[in-house]
């Protein structure tokens, strides 16, 4: 059996008002398990990035209305959209090393474990940098009223 794994940007959220949140049962800082709808799940906190980890023995739709429940816990007045990221790598894409939760580089889109996430670490091509510098200049603010939470699967491989 293996696990689908649902990742969310949260920002400006605690680790502890997640575990309040939601009642999880905290194995290390960090790492919390709960229920909901009677099905187990577990959160992982990296920074702002938290997955969700589901057992993959429902079926996908029920999964994702899971993390939807799951994070309006969390964030009630957010507007949550579900995308699908594709496969990810158990090695890191730098030293080969196998990592049980890779970072996804949002500039090269490689798979990175703990050592190497940062793009200084494992090389990251400075083309792509200077391309999302100019980008983000050139992108205007927009004002929201509510914040969205866009959650990628990562389906286990």
């Amino acid at each position: 059996m293996s696990n689908l794994i649902f990742r969310a940007m949260l920002p400006q959220i605690t680790w502890e008002e997640i575990i309040r949140l939601l009642g999880l049962r905290e194995r290390t800082k960090g790492i919390g398990d709960g229920k909901i709808d009677g099905q187990p799940y577990t959160v992982v906190q990296r920074g702002n990035e938290v997955s969700i980890v589901l057992p993959d023995y429902e079926p996908r739709d029920k999964c994702l209305e899971m993390v939807k429940k799951i994070l309006l816990k969390v964030a009630p007045k957010s507007i949550i959209e579900v995308a699908t990221v594709g496969y990810a790598s158990s090695h890191c894409n730098y030293c080969l090393q196998p990592t049980p939760l890779p970072y996804q580089c949002s500039r090269c889109e490689g798979w990175y474990c703990q050592d190497h996430r940062l793009p200084e670490k494992h090389n990251c091509p400075e083309e792509k940098r200077k391309a999302e510098k100019i980008v983000k200049r050139i992108k205007p603010k927009r004002e929201e009223k509510k914040k969205e939470i866009v959650v990628a699967e990562i389906p286990c491989g």
